[in-house]
């Protein structure tokens, strides 16, 4: 990748080069002007169809493109100011829900799609059940439990009732979904943190290699899997909901997959074993608060003026 950017990329937009530093997925050079700049390597998506798409939809959080061929693309090196992480993710969720708004449409959905996306669903709930519930009757046989698998033991039901949720929920989406006719899409940036937030005179939001069209949940969650334990989700969520609220099956959907364990797997270290377990159970507590401050309280409030 480094040797195509340099000869293909950066050779055709700077011919005279005063520094060069490779990073994991970019490389970052410096003219003999001293202006700096970094070159991407094109990956699946088509860079300039992104770019284009955005600034027809008036969406102008993107640093600036100079220069791009098949091979990669450049765009100016931005040196941001220093700011909080707290600060940068609540930025970042009012740019998702910006670019939510910028790219809305309706689409098509048959109900063979519908039943499609439940019966990946169900199989996943079921899966994960069988998993849990096998792994706790092999650490039951054991005359004695190891620290790891006493905390799993002692916290085990949380695990299933997440599940029990997730299989009622699903149902409850079924019904809602099947009879429409239509879904939301949006285009994701797919790729969100904190290190992708630029703050100058503007927040700038980089790193678009993995827009794709879907349903607007995913960007939340693949934000909140990743940071939960950091961030007080809870007024993240109340955040993006202010600039992009959520139909009520997109929600429910979005705490079907937030609600489902990942699977465990013991080894040979104690300590991360218990690591580990305590990692999942937090994320369940976590992701069980987030549910309670927000969907519960709002299912509640609905229900009063249902009943008024």
């Amino acid at each position: 990748m480094n040797n195509c950017l340099i000869r293909n990329v950066i050779k055709n937009q700077c011919a005279s080069l005063k520094k060069i530093v490779l990073c994991k997925n970019a490389i970052i050079y410096t003219d003999c002007n001293g202006r700096k700049y970094v070159a991407k390597e094109n990956g699946e998506n088509n860079i300039i169809n992104t770019y284009n798409y955005l600034n027809s939809r008036g969406f102008g959080y993107l640093p600036r493109l100079v220069y791009y061929n098949n091979d990669g693309y450049v765009y100016e090196y931005e040196n941001g100011i220093t700011m909080p992480n707290e600060q940068k993710i609540s930025d970042i969720i009012k740019i998702d829900a910006l670019l939510h708004n910028k790219t809305v449409y309706y689409k098509d959905i048959s109900l063979d799609e519908v039943k499609e996306i439940y019966e990946n669903l169900n199989m996943k709930i079921d899966n994960t059940y069988n998993y849990y519930d096998d792994l706790i009757t092999v650490i039951e046989s054991k005359i004695y439990a190891s620290p790891s698998e006493y905390l799993l033991l002692r916290n085990c039901s949380t695990i299933f009732s997440c599940l029990s949720f997730c299989k009622s929920s699903l149902d409850k989406w079924y019904e809602i979904v099947s009879n429409k006719n239509k879904k939301r899409e949006v285009l994701l940036h797919n790729n969100l943190d904190t290190s992708h937030l630029i703050r100058n005179k503007d927040n700038i939001l980089i790193s678009w290699d993995y827009v794709k069209r879907d349903l607007p949940i995913y960007d939340f969650i693949k934000l909140y899997k990743s940071n939960y334990n950091k961030y007080d989700f809870s007024e993240l969520y109340k955040e993006y909901l202010k600039g992009f609220p959520l139909l009520e099956e997109e929600k429910i959907l979005m705490f079907i997959i937030l609600f489902i364990p990942n699977k465990i797997s013991f080894n040979s270290s104690e300590l991360k074993n218990t690591i580990m377990v305590s990692d999942l159970f937090n994320y369940l507590f976590t992701t069980d608060k987030l549910f309670m401050e927000n969907e519960a309280k709002n299912t509640e409030e609905q229900n009063n003026k249902v009943n008024k």
